[in-house]
């Protein structure tokens, strides 16, 4: 589970084994100094603001992730902030408490 902080970048580790040269390694280097949460399907990466936001999207589309600028979306990653989903996705699970990856057996139904 993925707790909440003002802003989370969430992204599915399967996202960055599948995208990111490196791995999950790549990711711990990328943001060595940032508040990372992970479990055992996803990766968080905490933000103070939306400012902060746009530096972490700017990172990982360096690194390989998607963004359509048309929709303002991916498929890849997601923001959950104090005000809720910036968008939805269809592998993510939320509630009061946190976030989780769909598959996982502690996801809320």
């Amino acid at each position: 589970m993925i707790t909440y902080r003002p802003y989370n970048v969430v992204i599915p580790k399967f996202i960055v084994h599948d995208s990111f040269v490196g791995g999950l390694k790549a990711v711990y280097k990328a943001f060595a100094d940032a508040d990372l949460q992970e479990d055992e399907y996803l990766i968080g990466i905490a933000a103070g603001n939306a400012t902060e936001v746009r530096v972490i999207f700017e990172q990982l589309l360096g690194m390989g992730v998607s963004f359509n600028e048309n929709t303002e979306s991916s498929d890849d990653f997601t923001v959950l902030a104090k005000e809720g989903i910036w968008w939805n996705v269809p592998w993510l699970v939320s509630n009061d408490i946190g976030s989780w990856f769909i598959a996982d057996v502690e996801a809320p139904v």
